[in-house]
């Protein structure tokens, strides 16, 4: 990741505005090398504000284009600097022909304007991403631009029900992002009463989910993925062999993998139990990680495409097209399946080989169940090598699940022996299979 440092001129990219951090004091700038004049202005609060100078009449001029946010990023700040260039060059007064900002009628901070704050606030807690997530993608654009302390109730509720008719999950993590949002914004806002997300509707917790994939399921799926491009074809197939979690997986880094020690840490700020937790590596995971390790140039194991610094996305295309090939490759309908699932089925399928309950929880990382309460205060066996035997053994059953459904294969024609009358020589791997090395 390139350290942006105040004062200098880069080629602003979003990623780079978004890593520029706030001073402690005044305002810092940096300026863009691909627009002459249009800067980033960031002051204490963390906004980022485009700004364009340019000489005007003689004398210089700082024309504000607008604060950095979803709707107006770097690509409509430099459309909107090169508009006004081009009027400047025509003579004309770029400052009369920028719409006049209605006036608040009252100084109460938006939604948009406390999240900076709030963000550096929680910025040391493990699911920051995920409250950046919910606020980028949910919160800041239905309600960025409101007052804080004038969002009802009956709005919020409504909020959460739109979301709800397609996602009930997402939509009570929403408004548990948005209630911690208020119970650190209420000392702060003078004219609010109460945390409007208090008594706000709130959907039914849904009920566990219980899908298992079967054994030719997941052995058409290991084909499928097989044959699925980067990114979502190895990292679902690393889901598939290690039963972690989808962001343990998508969000990893290079330097989390030892190939030599065959072994992947997932740090504790990254883990959801806030545990560092490692996963012994089988050798077709081995083989996943060495392919992605020497092909990509990030210091994440999978990036996203055009920009190396972020995780992918687009996970409900890749999701419907694997589903699609999956039933293809079955040749019949298969019930709804979530990438969940597959950590899931694998723990199930830990324990249809016989792998004890504590090792399988151990893989997972759980610290409910056998390891929780007070065994998990003395019992502090962390089960490594069985957690290697066990996901060694876990692989060999996908790869034997993935040969069975898999097309018949043409025996190896048989060579005649040299000697007159002589048994048929083997070649060297059927040798092998003779003395039973797999």
């Amino acid at each position: 990741m390139q350290k942006v440092e105040p004062g200098t001129t880069i080629v602003l990219t979003d990623a780079k505005i978004r890593d520029i951090r706030r001073p402690e004091k005044g305002q810092i700038e940096v300026r863009d090398k691909t627009v002459p004049g249009l800067r980033v202005r960031i002051g204490v609060s963390g906004t980022k504000t485009f700004v364009l100078r340019k000489s005007v009449a003689g004398r210089y001029r700082n024309i504000t284009l607008g604060r950095y946010c979803d709707r107006f990023g770097l690509t409509e700040a430099r459309k909107k600097a090169r508009q006004l260039l081009s009027d400047i060059e025509f003579k004309a007064d770029p400052v009369v022909a920028l719409p006049t900002p209605r006036r608040r009628s009252h100084t109460t901070p938006t939604v948009r304007f406390l999240w900076p704050d709030y963000k550096a606030a929680k910025s040391d807690r493990r699911t920051i991403r995920e409250i950046e997530r919910v606020f980028d993608r949910h919160i800041i654009p239905a309600f960025g631009d409101r007052a804080a302390d004038k969002i009802t109730r009956g709005e919020i509720t409504r909020f959460i029900d739109d979301i709800a008719r397609t996602t009930p999950v997402m939509a009570r993590n929403v408004l548990a992002q948005f209630s911690a949002f208020y119970t650190w914004a209420l000392p702060r806002l003078d004219d609010l009463p109460a945390n409007p997300c208090r008594d706000a509707g709130r959907p039914p917790a849904p009920k566990p989910r219980e899908r298992v994939l079967s054994e030719r399921e997941i052995g058409a799926l290991s084909r499928v993925l097989d044959r699925e491009k980067k990114p979502f074809g190895p990292a679902i197939k690393l889901l598939l062999l290690t039963g972690q979690r989808r962001s343990e997986v998508f969000d990893a880094d290079r330097s989390e993998f030892d190939l030599e020690a065959r072994l992947w840490t997932i740090p504790g700020v990254r883990a959801k139990n806030g545990a560092t937790h490692l996963v012994p590596l089988s050798s077709a995971a081995v083989a996943i990680v060495k392919d992605l390790l020497a092909t990509e140039k990030s210091a994440k194991l999978l990036p996203a495409r055009g920009n190396w610094d972020a995780s992918p996305s687009g996970f409900s295309k890749a999701m419907a097209r694997i589903r699609d090939a999956l039933e293809a490759e079955l040749k019949q309908t298969v019930p709804h399946w979530t990438l969940h699932d597959l950590r899931r089925t694998m723990a199930t399928g830990l324990q249809r080989l016989g792998v004890r309950l504590e090792v399988t929880e151990a893989v997972l990382n759980h610290l409910s169940g056998t390891r929780a309460g007070i065994v998990g205060v003395y019992q502090r066996h962390n089960y490594f090598e069985e957690k290697r035997a066990a996901l060694a053994a876990w692989a060999r059953e996908v790869k034997r699940l993935a040969r069975a459904g898999g097309p018949a294969r043409r025996a190896p024609a048989k060579r005649k022996s040299r000697r007159a009358g002589g048994k048929p020589s083997l070649s060297p791997s059927a040798k092998a299979s003779a003395r039973g090395v797999r």
